[in-house]
């Protein structure tokens, strides 16, 4: 057998090991009605009993976190791999300091429970309203429950995954 060399990792980038899950974008509404969405990579299945449950990490200091916590909902869209620009350019900017759908002219659709708006062609959504927020530390931890799901048919083959910085990857067939 031959022998496998490891080399070693930086521990501030030991996160991009675990990296794995789809990446998610966040779509939320202000208290001043302004819609907004930013994407995050940090998500996780929490729970599917009796309904699909997520979590996700979150800066608190962002507008997202804000809206979220003001609102008591949110809309998890999960962008497609022809996304991956938009999602950098989504990200790039706070959605305090102008309207990203408008920047960008981004197609949407209403959410059917949540008032949030989908970006047109993500592999699919849920609505959720929000479960619980832990604190530990700098971050938030973000519970949902999902009270509406849509997506395509082969949504698994169109999600985008982030690992760290600008490289993504999009998953093969799902076995």
């Amino acid at each position: 057998m031959e022998e496998l060399r490891y080399n070693p990792v930086p521990l501030e980038k030991a996160y991009s090991l675990l990296n794995g899950g789809g990446l998610l974008w966040i779509c939320t509404k202000s208290k001043h009605g302004r819609y907004d969405l930013a994407p995050i990579a940090w998500t996780c299945p929490l729970d599917y009993e009796p309904v699909t449950r997520l979590l996700f990490v979150c800066d608190p200091g962002h507008a997202t976190f804000e809206n979220i916590v003001q609102q008591k909902e949110f809309i998890a869209a999960l962008p497609t791999y022809k996304q991956k620009s938009l999602v950098l350019q989504t990200g790039s900017v706070s959605g305090r300091s102008l309207d990203k759908f408008a920047q960008w002219d981004i197609l949407y659709s209403k959410g059917t429970v949540v008032d949030a708006l989908v970006p047109k062609g993500v592999a699919g959504w849920l609505e959720c309203k929000l479960l619980e927020i832990y604190r530990p530390g700098s971050v938030a931890i973000v519970c949902g429950e999902s009270i509406a799901a849509f997506a395509l048919p082969d949504a698994w083959k169109q999600v985008l995954h982030h690992v760290e910085g600008e490289h993504f990857y999009r998953p093969g067939d799902r076995v």
